[in-house]
């Protein structure tokens, strides 16, 4: 039986984990990455992680780090995003059998089955997939075929900075502006336009008491940022306001429109924008396949539903990121035979995944290849 092939799109942890056990298993793989290795990871380097290493890596690629003689951080030892990258997910990109996998700087602009339309049901899993790949600005590069394909694409001195969220990422911006401020200098004049939900006194979204019972980082992180919300002169609440409007001025800042809850309209000017309001997946990359969205999160409608029920049920235990757990493989299907969508993009806009839920997607998503190995179709080779 021949080789099949598995194209994954994105190598962050997700994309790399998921290439490195499917080399494990004897697939052939490709790996396609607009930019950088875990470039998510890179453009966020400073910000804290809250959880431990071991959350945040996997047992086969701790062993196989440690084989070829990585040394690598501390079970429970909290790492910064770019400290995971250079220590955890950059080593799992060098390593043997990763070699020629992963292209960096090739986007992958759509994704069909070959020779058939996305209105046609008859046989598309004896089809293979047909990847439209790109240069970063869209340039084309070529086609590839896959049997399978993976979807695993899914943060300032002196400065006057627009603000806008009440997450635990706005909190860290908070914590670390904190510093900036404190160092003194031009760096004291540092000011905040902060434009949040309103919640009375609380100005960050609620944690979950269980969060903040087994993640300490959370807990110090949750009361240090409400102290300095709360106490801090360079900070202006904009409480239950809503931008309505950018423009950038002549000088180079940015002119924001405000409205408040009673419709009454404010314009502040500051040098920077921190839009931190969470994520949305990109469903443009599958528009000709046959894939079963959620209208709510935007996530696939299996696992959608799966994680509704399971909060619907028991809605404490559900709340929040550790409350989440695995739905079985079942959920990962997608009408379109071979699809599948891992990691963080498979929850759509609810924004309570971790990487030990995509850890085990990895794992749920392979079983289901190994059980469907079948006759390869001469047109994929």
């Amino acid at each position: 039986m021949a080789v099949r092939k598995i194209a994954i799109v994105g190598a962050g942890p997700i994309g790399l984990e998921a290439a490195l056990l499917a080399r494990r298993d004897g697939f052939e793989v490709r790996v396609f990455e607009t930019g950088r290795i875990a470039e998510h990871f890179a453009r966020y380097g400073p910000v804290r992680l809250f959880t431990p290493f071991r959350m945040n890596s996997t047992e086969l690629g701790r062993e196989r780090l440690r084989s070829t003689g990585v040394k690598l951080p501390g079970d429970e030892e909290i790492l910064t995003a770019a400290e995971l990258r250079a220590r955890y997910l950059l080593p799992l990109s060098r390593l043997p059998e990763m070699s020629g996998v992963i292209r960096e700087g090739t986007r992958v602009g759509a994704i069909a089955r070959e020779g058939l339309a996305k209105g046609r049901f008859e046989a598309r899993g004896s089809r293979p997939f047909l990847l439209r790949i790109e240069d970063p600005n869209g340039e084309p590069l070529g086609l590839e075929r896959a049997d399978v394909v993976i979807d695993a694409s899914g943060v300032y001195a002196g400065k006057r900075i627009l603000l806008v969220g009440d997450g635990r990422s706005a909190a860290n911006v908070i914590a670390d502006l904190d510093e900036l401020v404190r160092a003194g200098g031009e760096s004291a004049r540092t000011r905040i336009e902060w434009v949040h939900r309103d919640r009375g006194e609380n100005s960050f979204a609620p944690v979950p008491a269980a969060e903040l019972t087994e993640l300490p980082v959370l807990r110090e992180l949750n009361e240090r940022a409400s102290r300095i919300a709360l106490g801090s002169a360079w900070i202006r609440h904009h409480a239950g306001a809503t931008v309505v409007a950018y423009r950038p001025l002549p000088s180079g800042t940015i002119e924001v429109a405000l409205v408040d809850s009673r419709a009454v309209e404010e314009r502040i000017e500051v040098d920077r924008v921190l839009a931190l309001v969470g994520y949305r997946p990109d469903l443009s990359l599958f528009r000709e396949l046959q894939i079963h969205i959620c209208y709510a999160s935007e996530g696939p409608m299996a696992l959608a539903a799966a994680v509704l029920a399971a909060q619907s049920k028991d809605p404490e235990a559900a709340q929040g990121c550790l409350g989440q757990v695995s739905h079985g493989p079942e959920t990962l299907k997608n009408p379109e035979p071979d699809f599948y969508i891992l990691g963080a993009k498979s929850y759509g806009r609810n924004p309570n995944f971790l990487l030990t839920l995509g850890h085990q997607q990895i794992e749920d998503v392979m079983g289901l290849i190994a059980a469907s190995q079948r006759p390869v179709s001469p047109a994929s080779r």
